[in-house]
């Protein structure tokens, strides 16, 4: 039996607190829902379209709640609400009132109220967000018989700026002064040596992979194996979909150099070998793993700290704005300015639509100056009138 609040559960706990009993509606007799009220019927929907991974569990349910405790001040249940009352929560949203925002840091003594759930307005991209994903909450109860209508659906769209390139990226310039100056701090941080050393493969094992944190976190070392003297790392990945990323010779030497500081038996891993992917540090149990709020919080010190020493401005404002997922867009963004297609780059990263790829292989930035500077070439060579 799941826990309420878990992928799995009909009747998330958080949703419980939020909401008065006697605010929430019966279903119609010709739903195809058991929920007796707008909680369980939340609930099954989470567990129905959340369970893909924990993060979109997350996510889903945050909106669920933040728009159902929305409702409960509105003495509203989810069947009564029009397309109007779509256009206030969005305006909500923009504009929260002050009992709606939690603080940074509680005072002593207090706890965070039932409605304190934002921590400020929502960006436009944010708000486009909760209405997609409320759309699809709507009309998976409309669908299922619980719901007359899906007013979300026939709400007015968000505008928001769509990218056509990835900007959240290690451009090479900057990738080129990061790297060497992780490595050099295993000479310089002996007292540290092990967090070091760990630091080190962790940000070798994100760029030369792509792989996510949280996919680097669940790893085994037993997931790479050799074919035809090919090694490949087993990665599971949204969707519980397995993929098979190549290992280079570059993550290859790094994996060597960090088994020799875990004192392994052989210089690569041996099939079936259970040692976590990144071991953590402190502990007596081989086989202990991490998570991937584990493996973020170590990237986020590591990218801290090499900003606090970088003196070129432009690189050193790249990695105080980066995070984890930055390492994934730049292995895309690397590979493909090397050279890669976009098929094999497909492959490795698990992107199920091939025009995510493609927003990787958006003319690079060195194409871009030389064609820039062919106009200044072209109006030196036409003579200026003479006065």
């Amino acid at each position: 039996m799941p826990n309420p609040g878990e992928p799995g559960s009909s009747e998330p706990s958080m949703l419980q607190t939020v909401l008065a009993s006697d605010l929430v509606l019966r279903p119609a007799d010709s739903s195809a829902l058991a929920a007796r009220n707008d909680v369980e019927a939340v609930g099954t929907w989470l567990s129905a379209r959340g369970g893909r991974s924990p993060n979109t569990f997350g996510a889903y349910k945050r909106e669920a709640v933040r728009f159902l405790t929305w409702l409960h001040e509105q003495r509203l249940g989810l069947v009564d609400v029009k397309v109007e009352d779509v256009h206030r929560y969005i305006e909500h949203l923009r504009s929260p009132p002050d009992h709606w925002i939690c603080p940074r840091k509680l005072a002593d003594g207090t706890t965070r109220t039932s409605t304190q759930l934002m921590a400020g307005p929502l960006r436009e991209n944010s708000i486009s967000y909760a209405r997609t994903v409320l759309t699809q909450l709507f009309g998976y109860l409309h669908d299922a018989g619980y719901l007359p209508r899906n007013a979300f659906k026939l709400s007015r769209r968000v505008s928001v700026v769509t990218q056509t390139q990835i900007t959240r990226f290690l451009d090479l310039e900057s990738w080129e002064w990061l790297w060497p100056w992780v490595c050099e701090q295993d000479g310089r941080n002996r007292e540290r040596a092990a967090w070091v050393v760990r630091a080190r493969w962790i940000i070798a094992l994100l760029y030369h992979t792509g792989i996510r944190r949280s996919e680097a976190a669940a790893g085994l070392m037993g997931d790479f194996a050799r074919t035809d003297q090919c090694w490949t790392l087993r990665v599971v990945g949204k969707g519980s979909k397995v993929r098979y990323v190549t290992a280079n010779s570059s993550l290859l030497e790094e994996l060597r150099i960090y088994r020799r500081h875990l004192k392994c038996r052989t210089p690569l891993p041996s099939p079936g070998e259970d040692m976590p992917l990144i071991a953590p540090l402190r502990t007596k149990q081989s086989n202990a793993t991490m998570t991937g709020r584990n493996v973020g919080m170590i990237v986020s010190e590591i990218f801290k700290r090499a900003c606090s020493e970088c003196r070129d401005e432009h690189i050193a404002s790249r990695l105080a704005n980066a995070s984890t997922h930055w390492m994934r867009h730049t292995n895309a963004t690397h590979r493909l300015r090397a050279g890669a297609s976009l098929l094999t780059t497909q492959d490795e990263l698990g992107h199920a639509d091939p025009k995510t790829t493609r927003i990787y292989a958006a003319t690079m930035n060195q194409e871009r100056v030389e064609d820039a500077e062919k106009l200044v070439r072209l109006t030196r060579s036409v003579p200026s009138d003479a006065s």
